[in-house]
């Protein structure tokens, strides 16, 4: 006599599998207002390309591989929340009624986004 399988087993996998879902959602969630703040506050001097006198600062120091902060893959949240309070050679600090702390935070999480 063939029995089908207890189907119970399945059931702490699933529930796994939906929360990776849920937590991941919530994460592109945060992304995405990251971006938007990137692209408000940070984009007109750190976007790629030419005419970005932060992207083309950093080339200069860093190198092109470090120029445009979207693609950095190095840097930490502790570094851009003291870069952005603090500011760094020309660019100036961000103060709290600019960029509240919730704000930085989706900020840094967009930044320090894991990259496909």
């Amino acid at each position: 006599m063939n029995r089908l399988p207890n189907p119970a087993w399945l059931i702490p996998g699933v529930l796994v599998l939906l929360t990776l879902g849920i937590c991941s959602g919530a994460v592109a969630a945060d992304t995405t207002a990251g971006k938007a703040l990137f692209d408000s506050h940070c984009a007109a001097c750190h976007a790629p390309g030419p005419g970005h006198a932060g992207t083309q600062r950093l080339a200069q120091a860093r190198g092109a591989a470090k120029a445009a902060l979207e693609q950095r893959t190095d840097l930490t949240p502790e570094y851009i929340r003291s870069v952005v309070r603090n500011g760094l050679i020309e660019m100036p600090p961000w103060r709290l009624t600019e960029i509240d702390d919730a704000q930085l935070d989706q900020l840094v999480q967009y930044l320090t986004r894991p990259r496909k």
